[in-house]
């Protein structure tokens, strides 16, 4: 009998030959059972990275795997599609350089700046509309300086990140440093020091404004 080395995975596990085997046989039912677990850690230790690569093979539901809870999703996939719509089903966003500059068509000019920062990150049509949307949107409101522009860059791509962090998309594996990071955290401090220099520090010259940071000042008007 040929060894199970599990590629460039390791050798699989006893438990992990028996809910490899459990999955392929009922799918949905072993899904719900390991998301009934009582305890995200658990849960976690028992989707291991070949569990996640099997689920990868599931036509019946999603699979996608939730980072923080080890929990996966059970949806239909979007037709002719891997994942359901939450989890990317729809759009995989631009790859190709003609498809990048198409995505980026209608950035405000002020953020090519910027641009080439992301020539190896690549954003779905709903990351990148969120971008988007945000850089022209700040650009603009706040008639922001090239140091600024940086500033709102960062503070979006955390943003971004963070969002990939809360659910991994594709069922991907997070390694250690990157599920740690803390981008909810780098977010909000580069918000703040974006609207701190800029229109919050227009806000507190006025007398009777409180002079505490308040982050409802720089997100109005969205």
């Amino acid at each position: 009998m040929a060894k199970d080395h599990g590629g460039g995975l390791g050798r699989k596990t006893d438990a992990e030959k028996r809910l490899i085997s459990k999955i392929r046989s009922d799918a949905k039912k072993t899904v719900e059972e390991i998301n009934g677990m009582a305890y995200d850690t658990a849960r976690k230790n028992k989707v291991t990275a070949h569990i996640k690569n099997e689920l990868k093979k599931v036509t019946i539901i999603c699979g996608a795997v939730r980072a923080d809870t080890g929990k996966i999703c059970s949806n239909e996939p979007v037709e002719g599609a891997a994942r359901c719509a939450m989890h990317g089903g729809y759009s995989t966003g631009p790859t190709s350089e003609e498809g990048k500059k198409r995505a980026l068509a209608n950035l405000n000019p002020r953020a090519n700046l910027v641009h080439g920062l992301n020539s190896k990150f690549v954003m779905t049509q709903e990351e990148n509309a969120l971008y988007t949307g945000l850089m022209n949107h700040y650009i603009e409101e706040l008639d922001l300086d090239p140091m600024n522009i940086i500033i709102l860059h960062r503070a979006i791509m955390n943003l971004i990140m963070n969002e990939r962090r809360e659910i991994a998309k594709e069922g991907e594996i997070l390694d250690e440093s990157q599920s740690m990071n803390d981008y909810d955290s780098k977010f909000l401090r580069f918000a703040q020091a974006l609207g701190m220099d800029r229109k919050f520090q227009v806000s507190t010259s006025h007398k009777d404004n409180q002079k505490g940071v308040n982050f409802n000042v720089l997100f109005d008007g969205m």
